[in-house]
């Protein structure tokens, strides 16, 4: 008898940890959020601004999907979140970091971090590692582990997804130097190479001393027969070999394994890769955490405390230093929970801010008293033209299971037609949809246009609502997800009675073009 109440005790406090727990995840995130904004509220009055007020719901929804899924919100999801009730932003945010499209977007945006964007003949390279960055997303890996676990992978690619990040540099000590710094410190080590940097504190000995903690590792080739004996590559083995070197450009001098902050080490030569990574991920390292956090502040506000990301030094102090210092040593402070910090900013009225300004703050390009506007990248553009023209719902009707695969296909033939010739991410498509629709040799997503196209999307639209202003409000939910001004409801109905269309369907297609078409569209407002 004692037995079972001492189970029932047990199950009780594990119902209440339960309870409780979330709750106060929430609260120290609510702490979090509301010191950031004291911080910038006090800014404020210190220079006299009047911020904007908090953006419309429907404003707001198409932004966070932006942001965290890389796509516009569908109308059934628009017309969800209006009726959510209390707190429907806070449990919205929460509920699209846990979703499979925040999952796959962010996990691309990650591994074009890592790695840029897509190169033909790096796919297995490319799909290895996005797989792995998925699964330390879904973890919510700690960040310091992330890092971790990248610099120091090793094994079989095919085994450790992780391994494709130290394959991709070809276990180049220059190159993986290079990309470490930039990317996880923050620092402008490139152009170190060659020379003393003119403006900061950092000398062509500092980089080589940097770059000697990885010249040991190594990747070596997999080989395996094919069905007709010809022996081929399969994958890629990393591993630390006992002897590797480095100098100096010029120099015969062999270049020491020392940190940035001027340790020397003299330990075992295989180990010199997993001192690096402890060293940059220490909580000691000021660089990590500011690095991130001012990358992720970046991506979600349009403007970094540091511009650009990889400039941290004396040539770019960054604009609120207590801010940024504040955030970096709270998310340590939280186990470096990525969606802790994510859920931080997203949740603060700073975030939340409406983009219209007002006379007072129209020039205020540093205290986020209004939110910036932000061009959609090519892949948010795309993704979001295929939303607003029904493209799944179409291919669904038409070829279910050539879905991903095609618009994976077209995803690489609109980046390809619009790169830059560099490795990082297109940040914003500045073509028009005509441009963009016959990249992707359109007729696939023209048809969705085609009022009189069975199944296409004006279609549906069409038949699903029968009154001008139903319809009209219809594809502005579904082009610009948000309902229309009575004005611009007014506008077209003259537009369509004065026009000299036989058939006015054809006056719907001109609207669906021209928001599509429209700086609206094109914008993260």
């Amino acid at each position: 008898m004692k037995l079972e109440k001492f189970y029932s005790l047990v199950n009780t406090v594990v119902i209440l940890m339960l309870l409780i727990l979330p709750r106060m995840a929430e609260s120290r995130i609510s702490s979090s959020t509301k010191h950031l904004d004291r911080y910038l509220n006090l800014k404020f009055k210190e220079k006299k601004l009047k911020p904007s007020p908090q953006t419309q719901d429907e404003v707001f929804l198409r932004r966070v999907y932006l942001d965290l899924t890389g796509k516009i919100p569908t109308t059934d999801e628009i017309l969800a979140f209006k009726n959510g009730g209390r707190n429907k932003r806070t449990r919205k945010i929460s509920e699209l970091l846990n979703s499979d499209a925040y999952l796959d977007y962010w996990s691309d945006i990650w591994t074009s971090w890592l790695i840029g964007q897509e190169q033909n003949n790096q796919r297995d390279i490319q799909e290895g590692l996005q797989t792995w960055v998925r699964a330390q997303l879904t973890n919510n890996t700690p960040y310091d582990e992330f890092v971790l676990r990248l610099i120091n992978a090793t094994g079989d690619t095919r085994q450790n997804g992780a391994s494709y990040y130290i394959r991709h540099y070809n276990a180049s000590p220059i190159d993986l130097t290079d990309h470490i710094s930039r990317l996880f410190l923050g620092l402008p080590m490139h152009c170190v190479q060659c020379h003393d940097h003119k403006t900061e504190a950092w000398y062509q000995e500092d980089y080589y001393n940097m770059a000697a903690f990885l010249t040991n590792v190594k990747s070596k080739g997999i080989y395996q027969n094919d069905v007709n004996g010809n022996r081929r590559i399969v994958g890629y083995d990393i591993v630390d070999e006992h002897e590797g070197s480095i100098s100096i450009p010029g120099e015969s001098k062999h270049s020491q394994p020392i940190l940035l902050d001027g340790t020397k080490y003299n330990g075992p030569q295989k180990k010199k890769r997993e001192v690096l990574a402890k060293w940059i991920t220490d909580k000691k390292n000021p660089y990590f955490s500011q690095a991130i956090v001012n990358r992720v502040w970046t991506q979600l506000m349009g403007k970094g405390f540091v511009e650009p990301l990889d400039g941290f030094g004396e040539e770019n102090p960054p604009s609120h230093p207590k801010l940024l210092n504040w955030l970096a040593e709270d998310f340590r402070i939280h186990g470096y929970d990525m969606n802790y910090l994510m859920k931080t900013i997203l949740n603060t009225d700073a975030y939340q801010r409406s983009s219209q300004t007002n006379k007072n703050n129209k020039n205020d390009e540093d205290f986020y008293s209004h939110a910036y506007l932000k061009p959609l990248t090519a892949k948010q553009f795309f993704n979001s033209m295929l939303q607003a023209t029904g493209f799944e719902r179409q291919q669904k009707r038409r070829n279910r299971g050539r879905l991903e695969s095609m618009k994976r296909d077209y995803m690489r033939r609109f980046l390809y037609l619009l790169d830059n010739g560099e490795m990082e991410e297109i940040e914003a498509f500045n073509g028009t949809v005509p441009q963009a629709l016959m990249m992707i040799n359109g007729p696939l997503v023209n048809d969705s246009a085609d009022h009189d196209e069975r199944g296409s999307y004006l279609s549906y639209i069409l038949k699903k609502k029968r009154t001008v202003a139903d319809r009209v409000s219809e594809i502005y939910l579904t082009v610009l997800s948000r309902r229309p001004t009575t004005k611009e409801v007014r506008y077209f109905d003259q537009y369509i009675q004065k026009s000299l269309y036989r058939n006015k369907n054809l006056a719907y297609e001109d609207l669906y073009w021209s928001l599509l078409n429209s700086a609206e569209f094109s914008l993260n407002y």
